[in-house]
């Protein structure tokens, strides 16, 4: 019976499934299928009791991989244009010298 566990939303879930995990290290694998049917079984009825719950993790998770993403490809986005502008400073270094080195040739 998962209802007791509902309360503590899914903070607990981690540890059902560890709970589990540990618990089929010692057994024979006819009872580790029955355990691991238990396990699915535990898993559905807690997902079950709470469905907007995981639902609605599991879009804050998209949130969160799509913000981390932003975060990457911003910073990505600075270094390459300060990349770009060291870039065109060392050009137009190069510009001057290569008109100067014309002017002195007499060019």
């Amino acid at each position: 019976d998962m209802e007791p566990f509902f309360q503590c939303k899914l903070k607990l879930l981690p540890v059902v499934v560890d709970w589990f995990q540990s618990a089929s290290s010692g057994m024979m694998s006819f009872q580790r299928q029955s355990l691991q049917n238990r396990e699915l079984s535990a898993l559905y009825k807690f997902v079950r009791g709470m469905p907007a719950f995981a639902v609605t993790s599991y879009w804050q998770q998209l949130v969160v991989n799509a913000q981390a993403k932003r975060r990457r490809i911003d910073n990505e986005m600075r270094r390459l244009e300060d990349e770009r502008r060291r870039l065109d400073g060392e050009r137009s270094t190069l510009d001057y010298d290569e008109e100067a080195a014309w002017v002195r040739l007499g060019g």
